[in-house]
C-alpha cells in the first residue's frame, strides 16, 4: 500500500507498533534510526543483548525524499512482509511488517489525515493513538527520562533535552539507580573508550544544570569521591549530596 502523493509525510509522522506487545511503540524522530543490540543514541532502537540473531547494528530506518526506507546491515537479514532482505534497502509503506531477530516484530505506519493502515496495523494504530502518549512519565516523584531524551521531574517536563552523551550517562545510571558505579565503568558505558575522569566530571556538571533544582547542591546526580557516581531518581534532601 503506497502513501498518497498529495500527502508528503514529515519526519514526525511515522511510528512502529509492536505486533506482540500492545503498549510498545517507537516514534521515528530522526532522519536515521539505527536498530540493533549496540544502538545507544536516544533516537535509535536498542535490541536486547541476549538476542543473538540480531546484530549490533542490524538495520537502519532512513528518511529520504519524503519517505521512509529500511536498509539491512546484518548477518542474518531483516524480514519485511515475509521477504528476507540481505544488505538491501526498500521503501516502506503503512502496514509493512518488519521482523529482526527473535525480539523485534513491528508494524510500520505513517500518520496523517490520509493515512490508511492495513488490517491489524489499523487496529493497533487506533489503540496507540487512543492510549496515553509514550512520553508521559512513569512516575510522579523524582526523575524520569523519556525515550526522546526529555527529562521529567516530579511529574513536570523540564525545558531542556539531554544530548546523546548525556542521555547515555543517564540511561546507564538509571538502570543502576541508587548504586555507586565506579568511574571507569561509567566512562566505558558512555564513550566506549578511555577518557580522563575530568571529562566525566564535566559531563555530570552539564547534566546537573538540566536536571537539578539547584545544581550547586545536587540531589539526584551525586559524585562519591574516590568511589564513583550514583543516581538517586527519587532525590536526596537538599544539601545532603557530596
Amino acid at each position: 500500500m503506497s502513501v498518497s502523493s498529495s500527502h508528503v509525510p514529515s519526519l514526525q509522522t511515522a511510528l512502529l507498533l509492536s505486533s506482540t506487545r500492545s503498549n510498545e511503540r517507537y516514534i521515528l524522530r530522526a532522519p536515521v534510526v539505527r536498530i540493533g543490540r549496540g544502538a545507544l543514541d536516544p533516537h535509535d532502537i536498542q535490541l536486547p543483548p541476549d538476542d543473538l540473531r540480531a546484530s549490533r547494528e542490524h538495520a537502519r530506518l532512513v528518511f529520504e525524499d519524503g519517505a521512509w526506507f529500511i536498509e539491512d546491515y546484518s548477518r542474518n537479514g531483516t524480514t519485511v512482509n515475509g521477504r528476507l532482505l540481505h544488505k538491501e534497502k526498500v521503501k516502506l509503506s503503512s502496514g509493512d511488517c518488519i521482523r529482526i531477530g527473535d525480539s523485534f516484530d513491528v508494524v510500520f505506519c505513517y500518520l496523517g489525515d490520509t493515512m490508511q493502515a492495513e488490517d491489524g496495523a489499523d487496529v493497533a494504530l487506533r489503540a496507540a493513538l487512543s492510549a496515553q502518549p509514550a512520553e508521559l512519565p512513569a512516575t510522579q516523584v523524582g526523575l524520569w527520562i523519556g525515550p526522546g531524551a526529555e527529562v521529567w521531574r516530579d511529574g513536570k517536563r523540564l525545558p531542556a533535552f539531554l544530548s546523546r552523551t548525556e542521555y547515555r550517562l543517564m540511561k546507564y545510571l538509571m538502570q543502576r539507580a541508587n548504586d555507586v558505579c565506579d568511574y571507569e565503568t561509567v566512562i566505558q558505558a558512555v564513550w566506549g573508550a578511555r577518557r580522563h575522569r575530568d571529562n566525566l566530571h564535566e559531563l555530570i556538571h552539564r547534566v546537573r544544570r538540566k536536571i537539578e533544582p539547584n545544581p550547586s547542591q545536587p540531589r539526584y546526580l551525586i559524585i562519591r569521591n574516590g568511589l564513583g557516581v550514583v543516581l538517586f531518581p527519587k532525590g536526596m534532601s537538599a544539601g545532603a549530596g557530596e
